[in-house]
């Protein structure tokens, strides 16, 4: 795990004042499965990520570090991904849409 993803993971979890166990029941990530990212043996895929954020109250992009992601919520995040994961011409094409919406 992204070292600065374990900080801000374990710095909100001590806000809250909860523990791996704690954060397992609530995201529903088993614990042997938190216990291996917060040892560095695996990282979380961007699900469990998400899953963290929002049991955690903050973005996901700002668990990963992203700085100007602060304000993105969960499902903010989601799209952004999955925009970025469209070819180019899919993302014109997407944008376009957008323009017509407004």
């Amino acid at each position: 795990m992204k070292r600065q993803l374990l900080q801000r993971i374990q710095q909100c979890m001590a806000e809250k004042k909860m523990t791996q166990a704690d954060l397992s029941r609530a995201t529903g990530i088993r614990p042997s499965s938190l216990s291996d990212y917060f040892s560095g043996k695996y990282s979380p895929k961007q699900d469990k990520i998400d899953r963290i954020a929002a049991v955690l109250e903050v973005s996901p992009g700002w668990l990963l570090g992203y700085p100007d992601a602060d304000s993105l919520t969960a499902p903010e995040w989601d799209l952004i991904c999955q925009f970025r994961q469209l070819s180019r011409e899919d993302q014109q094409r997407l944008a376009d849409f957008f323009k017509k919406l407004r």
